[in-house]
Protein backbone atom coordinates (compact mmCIF):
# COMPACT_ATOMS: atom_id res chain seq x y z
CA UNK A 1 0.00 0.00 0.00
CA UNK A 2 1.38 3.38 -0.97
CA UNK A 3 -1.70 5.84 -0.49
CA UNK A 4 -0.97 8.60 1.86
CA UNK A 5 2.89 8.67 0.72
CA UNK A 6 5.40 10.10 -1.42
CA UNK A 7 5.99 7.34 -4.28
CA UNK A 8 8.34 7.71 -6.99
CA UNK A 9 8.30 8.41 -10.76
CA UNK A 10 7.92 5.03 -12.31
CA UNK A 11 10.90 3.90 -13.82
CA UNK A 12 10.22 2.19 -17.03
CA UNK A 13 8.36 5.00 -18.85
CA UNK A 14 10.95 6.84 -20.31
CA UNK A 15 11.67 4.94 -23.39
CA UNK A 16 8.23 4.35 -23.54
CA UNK A 17 5.90 5.30 -26.96
CA UNK A 18 2.69 5.01 -25.51
CA UNK A 19 2.56 5.37 -21.46
CA UNK A 20 -0.89 5.49 -21.39
CA UNK A 21 -1.17 2.02 -22.47
CA UNK A 22 0.92 0.64 -20.20
CA UNK A 23 -0.28 2.14 -17.29
CA UNK A 24 -3.74 1.16 -18.33
CA UNK A 25 -4.80 4.88 -18.53
CA UNK A 26 -8.06 5.51 -20.76
CA UNK A 27 -7.20 8.26 -23.52
CA UNK A 28 -10.51 9.15 -25.14
CA UNK A 29 -11.12 12.18 -27.01
CA UNK A 30 -7.16 12.76 -27.63
CA UNK A 31 -8.12 16.70 -27.44
CA UNK A 32 -5.14 18.67 -26.62
CA UNK A 33 -5.59 22.04 -25.11
CA UNK A 34 -2.79 23.83 -26.12
CA UNK A 35 -3.01 23.01 -29.95
CA UNK A 36 -6.23 24.88 -29.58
CA UNK A 37 -4.14 28.04 -27.74
CA UNK A 38 -2.97 30.14 -30.84
CA UNK A 39 -5.30 33.14 -30.30
CA UNK A 40 -3.33 33.18 -26.95
CA UNK A 41 0.14 33.45 -28.59
CA UNK A 42 2.05 36.52 -28.63
CA UNK A 43 0.81 37.75 -25.91
CA UNK A 44 3.05 35.99 -22.47
CA UNK A 45 6.91 35.02 -23.75
CA UNK A 46 6.60 32.13 -20.79
CA UNK A 47 3.21 30.54 -22.35
CA UNK A 48 4.79 30.92 -25.81
CA UNK A 49 7.35 29.01 -24.88
CA UNK A 50 4.84 26.05 -23.16
CA UNK A 51 3.19 25.84 -26.41
CA UNK A 52 6.30 25.49 -28.28
CA UNK A 53 7.66 22.32 -26.01
CA UNK A 54 3.61 21.07 -25.56
CA UNK A 55 3.83 20.66 -29.50
CA UNK A 56 6.71 18.44 -30.25
CA UNK A 57 5.58 16.34 -27.52
CA UNK A 58 5.10 12.89 -29.19
CA UNK A 59 2.67 11.37 -26.48
CA UNK A 60 -0.75 9.98 -26.62
CA UNK A 61 -2.66 12.41 -24.12
CA UNK A 62 -6.27 14.46 -23.40
CA UNK A 63 -6.80 17.68 -21.78
CA UNK A 64 -10.13 18.75 -19.99
CA UNK A 65 -9.23 22.41 -19.10
CA UNK A 66 -9.78 25.60 -21.76
CA UNK A 67 -6.77 26.86 -23.68
CA UNK A 68 -7.90 30.10 -21.86
CA UNK A 69 -7.51 28.55 -18.57
CA UNK A 70 -3.92 27.09 -18.78
CA UNK A 71 -3.26 30.59 -20.74
CA UNK A 72 -4.90 32.40 -17.63
CA UNK A 73 -2.97 29.41 -14.94
CA UNK A 74 0.32 31.35 -16.64
CA UNK A 75 -0.70 34.36 -15.86
CA UNK A 76 -1.82 33.75 -12.47
CA UNK A 77 1.47 31.88 -11.20
CA UNK A 78 3.24 35.09 -13.07
CA UNK A 79 1.11 37.64 -10.59
CA UNK A 80 1.98 35.83 -7.06
CA UNK A 81 5.82 35.30 -8.70
CA UNK A 82 7.71 35.96 -5.03
CA UNK A 83 5.12 35.08 -2.63
CA UNK A 84 5.07 31.17 -2.73
CA UNK A 85 7.80 28.80 -2.56
CA UNK A 86 5.60 25.24 -3.73
CA UNK A 87 2.56 24.78 -6.08
CA UNK A 88 0.15 21.44 -4.82
CA UNK A 89 -1.63 20.19 -7.63
CA UNK A 90 -4.40 18.14 -6.65
CA UNK A 91 -6.00 16.14 -9.15
CA UNK A 92 -3.47 15.53 -12.44
CA UNK A 93 -5.08 13.17 -14.21
CA UNK A 94 -3.24 12.95 -17.86
CA UNK A 95 -0.72 15.90 -16.72
CA UNK A 96 -2.57 18.73 -18.41
CA UNK A 97 -2.03 21.67 -15.90
CA UNK A 98 0.87 19.71 -14.95
CA UNK A 99 2.73 20.29 -18.28
CA UNK A 100 1.94 24.20 -17.38
CA UNK A 101 2.74 24.55 -13.89
CA UNK A 102 6.00 22.88 -14.74
CA UNK A 103 6.77 25.02 -17.28
CA UNK A 104 7.14 28.20 -14.97
CA UNK A 105 9.24 26.01 -12.29
CA UNK A 106 12.45 28.09 -13.15
CA UNK A 107 10.94 31.01 -14.26
CA UNK A 108 9.32 31.90 -10.76
CA UNK A 109 11.85 29.55 -8.50
CA UNK A 110 9.18 26.95 -6.98
CA UNK A 111 8.86 23.70 -6.37
CA UNK A 112 5.89 21.42 -7.60
CA UNK A 113 3.96 18.65 -5.59
CA UNK A 114 1.57 16.54 -7.37
CA UNK A 115 -1.37 14.59 -5.14
CA UNK A 116 -3.74 12.21 -6.96
CA UNK A 117 -5.45 9.26 -5.69
CA UNK A 118 -5.02 7.07 -8.84
CA UNK A 119 -1.05 6.00 -8.81
CA UNK A 120 -0.87 5.65 -12.49
CA UNK A 121 -2.14 9.18 -13.52
CA UNK A 122 0.89 10.73 -11.38
CA UNK A 123 3.01 8.29 -13.21
CA UNK A 124 1.77 9.30 -16.72
CA UNK A 125 1.29 12.99 -15.38
CA UNK A 126 5.48 12.64 -14.52
CA UNK A 127 6.65 11.46 -17.37
CA UNK A 128 4.64 13.93 -19.18
CA UNK A 129 6.33 17.02 -17.85
CA UNK A 130 9.85 14.76 -17.71
CA UNK A 131 9.43 15.04 -21.78
CA UNK A 132 8.68 18.45 -21.93
CA UNK A 133 10.74 19.94 -18.81
CA UNK A 134 13.90 16.96 -17.40
CA UNK A 135 15.14 18.99 -15.30
CA UNK A 136 12.24 20.94 -13.32
CA UNK A 137 11.09 17.40 -12.89
CA UNK A 138 13.76 16.04 -10.54
CA UNK A 139 11.97 18.91 -8.30
CA UNK A 140 8.46 17.14 -8.25
CA UNK A 141 7.44 15.29 -5.67
CA UNK A 142 4.18 12.68 -6.18
CA UNK A 143 1.64 12.11 -3.63
CA UNK A 144 -0.48 9.21 -4.09
CA UNK A 145 -3.53 10.20 -1.60
CA UNK A 146 -6.17 12.87 -1.03
CA UNK A 147 -5.93 16.30 0.37
CA UNK A 148 -6.17 15.06 3.79
CA UNK A 149 -3.77 12.63 4.07
CA UNK A 150 -1.30 15.04 1.91
CA UNK A 151 -1.59 17.85 4.96
CA UNK A 152 -0.83 14.96 7.61
CA UNK A 153 1.89 14.20 5.87
CA UNK A 154 3.45 17.60 5.13
CA UNK A 155 2.61 19.32 9.06
CA UNK A 156 5.80 18.58 10.15
CA UNK A 157 7.84 20.07 7.37
CA UNK A 158 9.08 23.44 7.14
CA UNK A 159 6.45 25.30 6.39
CA UNK A 160 6.17 27.41 2.69
CA UNK A 161 3.99 29.97 1.30
CA UNK A 162 1.80 27.45 -0.71
CA UNK A 163 -0.35 27.80 -4.10
CA UNK A 164 -2.54 24.84 -4.10
CA UNK A 165 -4.76 24.33 -7.50
CA UNK A 166 -7.36 22.15 -7.07
CA UNK A 167 -8.66 20.09 -9.88
CA UNK A 168 -9.50 17.05 -8.47
CA UNK A 169 -13.10 15.63 -7.36
CA UNK A 170 -15.98 17.60 -8.33
CA UNK A 171 -18.12 16.21 -6.33
CA UNK A 172 -19.35 19.11 -3.87
CA UNK A 173 -18.95 16.61 -0.54
CA UNK A 174 -15.01 16.05 -1.50
CA UNK A 175 -14.40 19.65 -2.76
CA UNK A 176 -15.68 20.64 0.98
CA UNK A 177 -13.69 18.02 2.69
CA UNK A 178 -11.00 18.68 0.69
CA UNK A 179 -11.29 22.74 0.99
CA UNK A 180 -11.47 22.30 5.07
CA UNK A 181 -8.27 20.25 5.16
CA UNK A 182 -5.99 23.06 3.69
CA UNK A 183 -7.73 24.44 6.85
CA UNK A 184 -4.73 23.12 8.79
CA UNK A 185 -2.35 24.35 7.22
CA UNK A 186 -4.17 27.80 6.26
CA UNK A 187 -0.39 30.03 7.36
CA UNK A 188 1.33 28.30 4.02
CA UNK A 189 -1.90 29.03 1.74
CA UNK A 190 -0.47 31.94 -0.53
CA UNK A 191 -3.92 31.30 -2.74
CA UNK A 192 -6.17 28.39 -3.78
CA UNK A 193 -7.46 28.21 -7.53
CA UNK A 194 -10.15 25.81 -8.00
CA UNK A 195 -10.59 24.37 -11.59
CA UNK A 196 -14.54 23.44 -13.14
CA UNK A 197 -16.53 25.84 -11.23
CA UNK A 198 -18.85 26.48 -13.93
CA UNK A 199 -19.48 22.58 -14.11
CA UNK A 200 -22.88 21.30 -13.20
CA UNK A 201 -24.55 17.37 -14.24
CA UNK A 202 -26.45 14.82 -12.74
CA UNK A 203 -27.92 14.92 -9.02
CA UNK A 204 -25.22 11.70 -9.21
CA UNK A 205 -22.54 13.10 -9.46
CA UNK A 206 -22.88 16.65 -7.74
CA UNK A 207 -20.71 19.10 -9.71
CA UNK A 208 -20.98 21.84 -7.34
CA UNK A 209 -17.20 22.75 -6.91
CA UNK A 210 -18.20 26.94 -6.56
CA UNK A 211 -20.88 25.54 -3.96
CA UNK A 212 -18.56 23.79 -2.29
CA UNK A 213 -15.89 26.99 -2.33
CA UNK A 214 -18.45 28.67 -0.49
CA UNK A 215 -19.31 26.27 2.05
CA UNK A 216 -15.88 26.76 2.97
CA UNK A 217 -14.78 30.35 2.69
CA UNK A 218 -18.44 31.83 3.25
CA UNK A 219 -20.68 33.69 1.08
CA UNK A 220 -18.46 36.46 0.79
CA UNK A 221 -15.64 34.79 -0.91
CA UNK A 222 -13.26 37.04 -2.29
CA UNK A 223 -12.04 35.31 -6.01
CA UNK A 224 -10.62 36.72 -9.04
CA UNK A 225 -11.71 34.61 -12.63
CA UNK A 226 -10.04 32.41 -14.72
CA UNK A 227 -10.54 30.41 -17.97
CA UNK A 228 -13.29 30.45 -20.22
CA UNK A 229 -16.77 31.54 -19.85
CA UNK A 230 -19.38 29.95 -22.50
CA UNK A 231 -22.21 32.26 -24.35
CA UNK A 232 -25.81 30.77 -23.44
CA UNK A 233 -25.64 29.57 -27.31
CA UNK A 234 -22.58 27.52 -27.03
CA UNK A 235 -23.23 23.81 -27.42
CA UNK A 236 -21.10 22.91 -24.53
CA UNK A 237 -23.84 24.69 -22.35
CA UNK A 238 -26.42 21.62 -22.53
CA UNK A 239 -25.67 18.28 -20.86
CA UNK A 240 -23.79 16.27 -23.14
CA UNK A 241 -23.92 12.07 -24.06
CA UNK A 242 -21.89 10.60 -22.00
CA UNK A 243 -22.33 12.06 -18.54
CA UNK A 244 -24.97 14.51 -18.39
CA UNK A 245 -22.51 17.30 -17.87
CA UNK A 246 -22.54 21.08 -19.09
CA UNK A 247 -21.20 24.05 -18.38
CA UNK A 248 -23.36 27.33 -16.65
CA UNK A 249 -23.46 30.26 -19.11
CA UNK A 250 -21.55 33.10 -18.74
CA UNK A 251 -20.09 31.56 -15.04
CA UNK A 252 -16.33 31.35 -14.96
CA UNK A 253 -14.30 28.78 -15.31
CA UNK A 254 -12.00 28.73 -12.18
CA UNK A 255 -11.42 30.93 -9.14
CA UNK A 256 -8.41 32.20 -7.48
CA UNK A 257 -8.64 32.87 -3.52
CA UNK A 258 -6.41 35.31 -2.44
CA UNK A 259 -5.46 34.06 0.87
CA UNK A 260 -4.76 36.96 2.33
CA UNK A 261 -8.61 38.54 1.88
CA UNK A 262 -10.05 35.20 2.21
CA UNK A 263 -11.09 32.69 5.75
CA UNK A 264 -12.01 29.93 6.42
CA UNK A 265 -15.99 29.33 7.83
CA UNK A 266 -15.14 26.01 8.04
CA UNK A 267 -14.49 23.46 9.73
CA UNK A 268 -14.78 24.49 13.44
CA UNK A 269 -11.75 25.23 15.15
CA UNK A 270 -12.19 22.09 17.38
CA UNK A 271 -11.93 19.42 14.37
CA UNK A 272 -8.41 17.94 13.52
CA UNK A 273 -7.32 17.08 10.78
CA UNK A 274 -7.58 12.99 11.99
CA UNK A 275 -11.37 13.76 11.64
CA UNK A 276 -11.43 14.05 7.92
CA UNK A 277 -9.08 11.13 7.05
CA UNK A 278 -11.48 8.54 7.60
CA UNK A 279 -13.32 9.73 3.92
CA UNK A 280 -9.69 8.68 2.62
CA UNK A 281 -10.33 5.70 -0.49
CA UNK A 282 -8.42 2.27 0.15
CA UNK A 283 -6.46 1.71 -3.05
CA UNK A 284 -4.19 -1.18 -4.05
CA UNK A 285 -0.91 -0.01 -4.10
Amino acid sequence: MTFGTFIQPHPGLAGDADPARTLELPVYSEYHALDQAAHCRGQNRLFDTILDRSQVLDLRYEDQCSPQYYFDLVRTLRDFNGEFERVVEVGVYLGGASGVIAGCMDAFGFDLDMVDINAECLQFAHERVRRMYPQAAKRIRLFHGDVPSYVQAIMAERACRTIVHHDGAHDFNQVVHDMAALSFVRERLCAIIAQDTHLRGTLKHMNFVDMAMYAVFGLDLNYAPIGAAYAFEDNRTAPNQYQGNYFMPEAPEGFVLPMNINEFHYPHPDLKIEDFLPMRPTLAA
